[in-house]
Formats: C-alpha cells, structure tokens, sequence
C-alpha cells in the first residue's frame, strides 16, 4: 500500500514542468505581440503606473548626482577662476612692461634727436637716482672711467642741457645739474641774440644775470647754449623765460627761467666727450727759452 504525501504538503505539478510552461507562455507572448503589437495598451498600461515609482526610487541617486556635480562644477570653477587671474596678472605686468619699453624707446629717441651733429664723441648712460643730498641738485649715471668721462664735461638730455660732471669713478659720475646753485652757464636769447648767464637756484628754476634793463627779454623766450664756453655746443636748450620784474633804481632786470630738461623724470643722460678745460693752454705761461751764445 503506497502512501503519498500529507494534504498539506501536495506539491501539484512539478517546478521543471511549470518553468517549462511559463518559458513557453512568454515565448508564445513575444511572438503575438511582435507579429500583432496586442500588448501595447497593457504595456502603456503597466509603464503609467510604475513611472513615477521608478522615478522615485532614482531620485535618491540622481540629487546625489546633481550635489556631486555641484561641488565637483565650484571646484573647476574656483580652480579656472585662480588660473585666469593669474593669467590676467601676468597680462598685466607684460602690458606695464611693454609701455615701459614704449617710453624708453621714445626717450631714447628724443635723446638721440639732442645730440649735437658734430664731430665730438658722446656715450649715453642711464640715471641711477639722485644724490642724498638736499643741499644740491645732482644725479647718478651708470658710467664712469672706464668710458672716457672725465670730470667737467658737458651732459644733456633729451631736451636740453642737463649739467656737467662733478665726480666720476670707475662706472659712475655725478652729474651737478644746470639748476644747483653753484652752477651757470652762458646763454643766449634765441629771439633776439642777445647773451647772458644762467645760474642754477637750488629749485627747479633758473637765474638770468646781467640782464639790462631796457634789454629785450619776455616771457616764453627759448634760452639756448651759446657755444662760448667751448664745453656746451651752441643751440643746446637750456630753459624758456618763465617771467621778468624790474624795479627802478636796480642795475639789472630780474628774470627766472624754467629748466627745459624735466629733471624729475630723468633716465637717460648723454656725456660729450670734449676736453673738459679747453683754456688750460691759455692759462699756462708762456715759456721762454734763453739761447746760449756760442763762444768765438
């Protein structure tokens, strides 16, 4: 006598037998709705109603997503805006230095314009600053010994006389401006022709001594070098008539000039390689030689 198993625990038809079923159930499905599209409003159907289902299950993933994508977006944009600052930087300090270029050029330009069309020779040097010294007007340049400058010659800049060496060492001199108070030169008024002394002040403005007082002299009028001096060549700007006073009983006429050669922006200066004292010979006596008669 065979005894099955409990009520309870009928199984019903096999599990193979019911995989096969389904499999064949689904392959018979794919094949219907392939050839005849029967399940496209049950489909539609089932996607409505799992539709927001999955998208709340990918909301989770997509805000973290999205914070992700946040601070990875601030960090590119941080690192990009460092970077195009300090390109902008850069930019910056080539722009400043190509309009520092610009301006030498142009400098050197003007300079080379002032330089005298004769026979002497000059050597241009840069302005290194002015001398610590509040009681004189005097400035530093990169050359000295070594390129010919002695002490005594004539400097001038771009616009203009500039002054006269005062010291020089190895690679260095010092250059008394035209305006320190124990410097003059000869000048002469470009309009009229007619000659005086400018002497420095101290200040950024000139004296002009032995000034007549029925002389000829107004505001405005060019002062050039009048080549006298054999140091400066003739025509060389010195400054222009700035005003002129005259009170009665004077013996000369009181007239300032302003210095040509802006002296608070100087960069360049230019030494002429002249004799610095050209009447030493003059200066020197003459030597007389006492011939010895010869003996009968």
């Amino acid at each position: 006598m065979e005894y099955g198993p409990p009520p309870l625990f009928r199984q019903g038809v096999p599990a193979r037998v019911r995989f096969i079923l389904f499999v064949l159930a689904a392959l018979v499905m794919i094949l219907v709705d392939g050839r005849l599209r029967a399940l496209d409003s049950f489909r539609s159907t089932v996607v409505s109603f799992t539709a927001p289902l999955t998208e709340l299950i990918a909301l989770p993933g997509q805000m973290l997503g999205q914070g992700a994508g946040y601070f990875v977006s601030k960090k590119t944009l941080k690192a990009e805006n460092d970077r195009l600052s300090e390109e902008n930087q850069l930019l910056q300090l080539k722009a400043a230095r190509y309009e520092e270029l610009e301006l030498e050029n142009t400098r050197l330009r003007a300079l080379v314009e002032a330089v005298p069309r004769s026979g002497s020779r000059v050597v241009t040097g840069e302005v290194l600053g002015r001398v610590a010294d509040s009681f004189t007007r005097r400035i530093q340049i990169n050359l000295g010994e070594s390129a010919g400058i002695q002490v005594g010659m004539p400097v001038i800049g771009a616009m203009g006389a500039l002054g006269q060496v005062s010291r020089v060492v190895a690679h260095l001199s010092e250059i008394t401006l035209v305006t320190d108070h124990n410097q003059q030169i000869s000048v002469m008024n470009e309009r009229t022709g007619e000659r005086y002394i400018a002497s420095g002040t101290g200040e950024e403005l000139l004296d002009v001594l032995f000034v007549a007082p029925g002389a000829d002299v107004k505001s405005g009028d060019r002062l050039v070098t009048t080549g006298l001096d054999r140091l400066f060549p003739p025509n060389i700007t010195v400054g222009t008539v700035r005003d002129t006073a005259y009170q009665p009983g004077e013996t000369y006429k009181r007239v300032s000039a302003t210095p040509s050669v802006d002296l608070s922006d100087l960069r360049f200066a230019t030494v002429i390689l002249v004799d610095p004292n050209p009447t030493a010979a003059l200066e020197k006596p003459e030597e007389t030689t006492i011939r010895r008669r010869a003996p009968r």
